[in-house]
């Protein structure tokens, strides 16, 4: 039996008599708006109220089929060090890992009233609140054109000019702060129509078409659409330092609003934080294949210079602002020098004392070296520069020395130091292994990218990639659910479509994020080159049943494609993930790159628990959620990786 327009189709739909959807289509503007504030009056007044919690209806607890027609079974798993073992590469024996089976799972039932239990009161709340920012936001477009003629429109006296704007009306009118009231009026050329316009016609239509139509409908949240717009803002500014043309920009945005949308809908206000910054470089990107990423054409420009300020107590600080290069290879190996979860790798005592702060400390207090001032040096006066080999160094290349900074003579030397590390042996180093792969800066890029960074020359135009907004392809961030789709038996219609012969932009580190192709190119000269073609079925990546554990060529392999958790909203980096098998080796799953995901610990517990289901949907990897996370059981992706 179907519920209301805003809950999912559980239960029965709302009884009270005062619901009726009928009614709604005569209300005026303002009865539609006062139904709105009396029953959220209501609404405030029940849920303050302690003894509501008597009429929150429960779930029952039964064997059989679970309130989305899903039927119990039993359940295999494994013990949290069986998954260990078989995810982490701790054992060699497919035996290993011990199978328990348990009694079949007490499934929730869901009550008739579903809109008076807890999920879909919180369903309810998710809406309400996306439906009063699209009624703000409307209101300020309707309120602006009034403010010309406010005796008619506000009710001022003759000759007064009650408000000076619209931001000043919502501040002393609706009692907002500045920084609210701004917020909603930068969203109204975005999302809104022209009052009293024609809609029809596109000068008087939004900016962002479908972002305004599902905002309208309260299906996106005016924080997401804060974020949206600082986006475009940035990508506004970009357009201004790098002298590109502002329509390139706009049609690539359009390009994307389809995937802007999806992610806007399903993801938080913090998820989406974090994934405008690689949507906006793939923009970028596109709008200036040669230009900086859009942080750095935003920024003050780095340096490579060690910077230093004193304190009151004696204490300074240190800090040098790097250039991405430096900036990836020193990020990449302090991640590497941590455990898994994020914690320093242990100090040995002989550091700790060289390092000691106070007299007391050190083994020998006359000894201890407290400060670079400490240090002294008698230096010869007859000697030359000379290089590592001896070598004398020549007067042009000392002449770029002496003009340094002592800040950035220190920096050579600490960058020096950590980018010789990762050219040396981990057992002969000392240093952490991350999946079987040493401290190594793995870049991944697409190949027409990778051909222009090493200089190999161009590709056949037959695949080279289309400029400008032309070569975007949006990822797919969300499906609805595949169950509840009807089963379609033409025989003429086929699913999907043929991909490009041309890939997609990709240039970035792996946990470090995107990089500028300009950026890599010196990283180039002294790198080892590994081909990877993905999703294909290489010899060493496609073992099948042959091995149980993935093999490092296969870790490294996953790791570059995933680049990080794949679950949903997360962005723990790959290198403190662990690999997990989509179909399990013991429910004859491949041990090959396609069988494979990369997760974090906590989402590699989330899906053998049953919070995530990895489902393939027309070639593509989602997540899906329990009914009791999400009733309408959507298909998910995470954006912050998928870009």
């Amino acid at each position: 039996m179907d519920t209301t327009q805003i809950l999912p189709n559980i239960g029965s739909p709302v009884s009270s008599p005062a619901f009726d959807p009928a009614a709604a289509d005569d209300m005026s503007v303002g009865e539609a708006v006062y139904a709105a504030a009396f029953f959220a009056d209501v609404a405030a007044q029940r849920m303050a109220d302690p003894a509501a919690a008597s009429e929150i209806a429960r779930f029952v607890t039964a064997s059989g089929e679970d309130w989305m027609g899903f039927k119990s079974a039993t359940v295999t798993h494994q013990t949290n060090n069986d998954r260990d073992a078989e995810d982490q590469g701790a054992a060699d024996d497919p035996n290993s890992a011990q199978q328990h089976a348990t009694s079949p799972h007490s499934i929730p039932v869901a009550p008739d009233n579903y809109y008076d239990s807890l999920p879909g009161i919180a369903h309810m709340l998710r809406h309400h609140q996306r439906a009063a920012d699209a009624i703000l936001t409307h209101f300020a477009a309707h309120l602006e054109p009034a403010m010309n003629d406010q005796q008619v429109m506000l009710g001022t006296p003759e000759g007064v000019k009650g408000y000076k704007n619209g931001q000043v009306y919502f501040r002393e009118v609706l009692k907002l702060s500045t920084a609210q009231t701004t917020k909603i009026h930068d969203r109204v050329p975005y999302v809104t129509w022209a009052s009293g316009k024609n809609p029809a016609l596109a000068a008087y239509q939004p900016n962002l078409l479908k972002v305004a139509e599902s905002f309208a409908e309260g299906k996106i949240s005016g924080e997401n659409l804060d974020r949206i717009i600082s986006m475009d803002k940035d990508l506004t500014k970009y357009v201004h330092k790098t002298k590109a043309l502002p329509g390139i920009k706009r049609d690539i945005l359009l390009a994307f609003e389809d995937a802007l949308v999806d992610a806007a809908e399903t993801l938080t206000p913090d998820e989406l934080s974090e994934a405008k910054t690689r949507w906006a470089n793939k923009i970028a990107h596109a709008i200036d294949p040669d230009g900086p990423l859009v942080s750095d054409a935003l920024r003050k420009q780095p340096d490579n210079a060690l910077r230093t300020q004193n304190l009151a107590d004696g204490s300074g600080k240190i800090s040098m602002h790097a250039t991405p290069a430096v900036y990836a290879a020193f990020k990449n190996w302090s991640l590497h020098q941590l455990n898994f979860n994020g914690t320093p790798v242990e100090i040995p005592q002989e550091v700790l004392d060289l390092l000691a702060t106070d007299d007391q400390e050190a083994p020998d207090p006359a000894a201890a070296v407290n400060d670079l001032n400490d240090l002294t040096s008698s230096p010869d006066p007859d000697a030359q520069a000379e290089d590592p080999q001896g070598a004398t160094l020549s007067a042009e290349k000392t002449a770029t020395i002496d003009p340094l900074t002592t800040g950035q003579r220190l920096a050579a030397i600490i960058i020096g130091m950590f980018q010789n590390l990762l050219t040396m042996d981990p057992k002969d180093l000392g240093v952490k292994k991350a999946h079987g792969a040493s401290a190594q800066l793995m870049i991944v890029q697409d190949i027409q990218t990778a051909y222009e960074t090493l200089g190999v020359g161009a590709l056949p135009e037959a695949v080279r990639r289309p400029p400008q907004a032309a070569g975007v392809l949006p990822p797919i961030i969300t499906r609805p659910n595949p169950d509840h789709e009807p089963v379609c038996l033409n025989p003429d219609h086929t699913r999907g479509h043929s991909p490009p012969s041309w890939t997609q932009f990709m240039s970035e580190a792996v946990n470090i994020g995107a990089m500028r192709p300009a950026d890599i190119a010196p990283l180039a000269c002294d790198s080892k080159l590994v081909g990877q073609i993905w999703n294909g079925h290489h010899e060493v990546l496609a073992q099948y049943r042959a091995h149980r554990l993935f093999t490092p060529t296969q870790r490294r392999a996953i790791l570059a494609r995933d680049r990080g958790c794949q679950a949903p909203g997360c962005t723990v980096p790959a290198v403190y993930c662990q690999i997990h098998h989509i179909t399990e080796w013991l429910n004859n799953g491949t041990t090959n790159v396609d069988n494979a995901i990369t997760l974090c610990a906590h989402h590699h517990g989330a899906v053998h628990n049953g919070k995530w289901k990895i489902r393939k949907h027309h070639g593509t990897t989602f997540f899906q959620p329990a009914p009791w996370l999400d009733p309408t059981q959507p298909l998910l992706r995470n954006l912050y990786w998928a870009f």
